[in-house]
């Protein structure tokens, strides 16, 4: 829709309408760019942070590798220590195994014979050399015997404490290197979400560095329309005015006046029909601020479109369609009569929105943004009137 706005008190009132983009939308732009900049600003601050997050993380990943490699060291280490035990454990075992066969062999003998005391040796002695003889040879076999069972003790003590010793280290060392790899694991996943983190944060600032530009380029070409447009209607306004006073048309006229019969100079109904022909081919195209197809359409331009069709010519703004016929009667209407619509029913200064009638109350128009060209009822509170093109 075209927007209406007052330069100055003293203009024309054709210089304070133009077909451009008002002071208001010219402001929503330059907001736009203002809360880019402050989106992108902190998507800045993010990045910076999720990459010093990122390093620090980084940093508590090598450390935590490098306590598994040395974890890892100590626990090889232990396992040639019990490597090494083990081989101590089988000289033990060897130790063990031969003192088990000497108190063995003390045993079988001494089961075989009976067993020997020093009573024995006295009373089966032939004499006194006899005698001796025994006794010396039972005290020898009863150090042998004693120094069996002692290496046999001894040799089990030994054998047990390397075992034991060998575990434990062992143990420890497992314990370490599982608990090392548990925490290599988790500073290796923190760094992977952070860096995640970080990507994200990155194209987030890439899109709002797209969009910024976007806004940027669409508040400079909205100011730019606008004092062109402002430029344009001010030059124009004179040259209109001396058009509307050779044509001897009574502007500003209420809806409920005008015509009630063929108006001469304006287009045939046939004509008038085929404008709505084609103004109808055109439902379902999106609505665009400054469009006039074919593609999509504001409401000016969507009736410019459909009478430069029908070779009938008319402006690309609303106030000077207003202009660009007779005004006739709401109860004269036919299809192919043009309907305003303004703030203030009262003043067409304040018109913002124009259809094409098509008959039985309705008409076709293209609404604002964000619908699609459409059929709607003619009847609204904000009718001030309707305007039937000149043939030109």
């Amino acid at each position: 829709m075209a927007a209406a706005l007052v330069v100055a008190p003293s203009a024309p009132a054709l210089a304070s309408h133009h077909p451009g983009p008002s002071a208001r939308a010219v402001a929503a732009g330059k907001a736009a760019v203002a809360r880019r900049e402050h989106q992108v600003a902190r998507a800045v601050d993010r990045l910076a942070a999720a990459r010093t997050e990122a390093h620090r993380l980084a940093d508590s990943a090598e450390v935590a590798v490098e306590a598994y490699n040395a974890a890892r060291v100590r626990q090889l280490a232990a396992t040639e220590a019990v490597t090494a035990a083990r081989l101590v454990l089988d000289a033990a075992g060897h130790r063990v195994d031969r003192a088990r066969a000497r108190v063995g062999r003390f045993g079988a003998a001494a089961y075989m014979t009976g067993g020997m005391s020093s009573v024995d040796a006295m009373l089966n002695a032939d004499g006194p050399e006899s005698l001796l003889y025994r006794v010396g040879t039972l005290e020898v076999i009863s150090r042998s015997q004693r120094d069996a069972t002692q290496a046999l003790d001894a040799a089990r003590v030994f054998q047990v404490s390397v075992e034991r010793q060998a575990q434990v280290v062992l143990g420890r060392a497992r314990q370490a290197a599982t608990a090392a790899a548990a925490a290599r694991v988790q500073a290796r996943q923190s760094v992977q979400r952070q860096v995640a983190v970080v990507q994200a944060v990155r194209q987030r600032h890439g899109r709002l560095m797209t969009l910024l530009g976007q806004a940027r380029q669409h508040a400079s070409a909205l100011e730019r329309a606008r004092l062109a447009a402002i430029a344009r209607a001010r030059a124009q306004a004179a040259a209109r005015a001396a058009a509307k006073a050779a044509r001897q048309v009574t502007s500003r006229q209420p809806s409920s006046g005008g015509a009630t019969g063929p108006v001469p100079g304006t287009v045939s109904a046939a004509t008038e029909q085929q404008a709505v022909n084609y103004a109808e081919s055109q439902i379902g195209k999106p609505y665009q601020w400054g469009a006039a197809g074919p593609d999509s359409y504001d409401c000016s331009g969507l009736v410019m479109w459909a009478y430069a069709h029908v070779g009938v010519t008319l402006d690309h703004w609303t106030g000077y369609q207003w202009q660009e016929g007779a005004h006739i009667a709401t109860s004269a209407l036919r299809p192919g009569d043009l309907l305003f619509f303004a703030t203030d029913t009262s003043d067409p200064n304040t018109i913002h929105h124009v259809g094409i009638y098509i008959g039985s109350g309705q008409m076709v128009e293209a609404p604002y943004t964000g619908a699609n060209v459409r059929i709607s009822s003619a009847w609204r509170p904000d009718l001030i009137g309707a305007v039937r093109p000149y043939d030109r």
